[in-house]
């Protein structure tokens, strides 16, 4: 058995042995009266993307139907000011460079120590600080301009802080990896944003040294926006944006070929490429079952850019920049599952995705 069957059965194991524990048809399993605590949480999810665009190059594939099913499973505790959290993920790898088959990992696992009501750090392999925040403008659940940050990464430390109505949150991860295993380098990260009753504002930053020649992925830094209104009780206004530099390697070298399968190479000749994106987004709430959303959404990549030095050389339909809208309906058939389909038009990735999730 590999090494990788072997983590894959200690997960399955664990799984089943947290599916064992009594009481959990709770979502608390234990609670002391001084306040520790363990708690079960999770998510199951049908559903996938229809009407894959191949030139927009964001899938494994170009079928028709591609799915996105999903399932997640957690715990969370309190020992005194001691907290902690550990979460698998069964997803499909159905993303650029992705296998295409359903694979399970450690999504989270750290520990944390509560400062007081308003002050806390965390370290181990949790979101950095500005994942929690990159899309706050944006009302729609996949087919929306995405900000692209670093999210979950190992041998992370994180800070947040409330200080009253405003918030802050800043994250250092060490050897962070893009969602293929990739090499990012060190990556830094942070939010700071105002939280209102009726309007709320974002901004995030991000910075990395990039690779050092280990993988295409040379520097980085990352600026994203995001602010929400509540125009009245039913209707919410929101926009959401981003801008990135960022250092790609344009050639690689071959250094060693004693192992055939796995010759190493070094990344070299990294050209900075501008990246930025915007959208507006709305939601109208009907009642507590029934919601509508839509956005318009705005992206350009220099890479797409036929007269760029950073053209990758492929032909896009939509040129250097594209401009796609969606419209999607939310059925909420109780207050912890969701039915929904989002519909696209214009230059986008996807026709329509459609899902149904329960969470727990």
């Amino acid at each position: 058995m590999d090494v990788k069957t072997t983590h894959k059965t200690a997960l399955a194991v664990l799984i089943s042995a947290i599916f064992a524990a009594p009481c959990l048809q709770a979502a608390t399993i234990y609670q002391d009266d001084n306040g520790d605590y363990l708690k079960l949480y999770g998510e199951v999810g049908v559903g996938g993307h229809f009407g894959a665009d191949e030139d927009s190059g964001e899938f494994f594939s170009d079928d028709s139907y591609i799915d996105d099913s999903f399932a997640t499973m957690g715990v969370k505790g309190k020992n005194g000011e001691i907290f902690y959290r550990l979460e698998l993920d069964y997803e499909r790898e159905n993303w650029k460079g992705g296998s295409g088959d359903m694979t399970l990992s450690i999504d989270k696992m750290f520990l944390g120590y509560q400062l007081n009501d308003y002050h806390y750090f965390e370290v181990g392999l949790t979101d950095t600080a500005f994942d929690d925040y990159d899309k706050w403008g944006d009302f729609t659940f996949d087919t929306t301009v995405e900000t692209g940050e670093a999210g979950d990464q190992d041998a992370t430390v994180k800070y947040e802080g409330t200080y009253g109505d405003f918030k802050l949150g800043t994250s250092y991860s060490y050897n962070a990896k893009s969602s293929s295993g990739s090499l990012l380098g060190d990556v830094v990260n942070g939010y700071f944003g105002y939280f209102g009753e009726r309007f709320s504002a974002v901004l995030g930053l991000e910075g990395r040294n990039g690779s050092e020649g280990e993988s295409k992925y040379g520097e980085q830094w990352l600026a994203g926006f995001g602010m929400r209104v509540a125009v009245t009780d039913s209707l919410l206004l929101g926009i959401n944006g981003y801008y990135e530099e960022e250092d790609i390697a344009d050639d690689k070298t071959v250094v060693d070929v004693s192992d055939p399968n796995n010759p190493v190479s070094v990344y070299n000749d990294y050209q900075k490429q501008k990246n930025k994106g915007a959208l507006v987004s709305a939601k109208y709430i009907f009642n507590e079952n029934w919601e509508m959303v839509a956005s318009s959404n705005y992206e350009t990549y220099e890479k797409w850019d036929e007269t760029s030095q950073q053209w990758d050389t492929k032909h896009h339909t939509w040129g250097k920049e594209r401009i796609w809208g969606t419209l999607g309906v939310n059925f909420k058939p109780t207050r912890s599952s969701v039915i929904a389909i989002e519909g696209n038009v214009g230059e986008a990735s996807q026709d329509a995705y459609a899902y149904a999730r329960v969470y727990f």
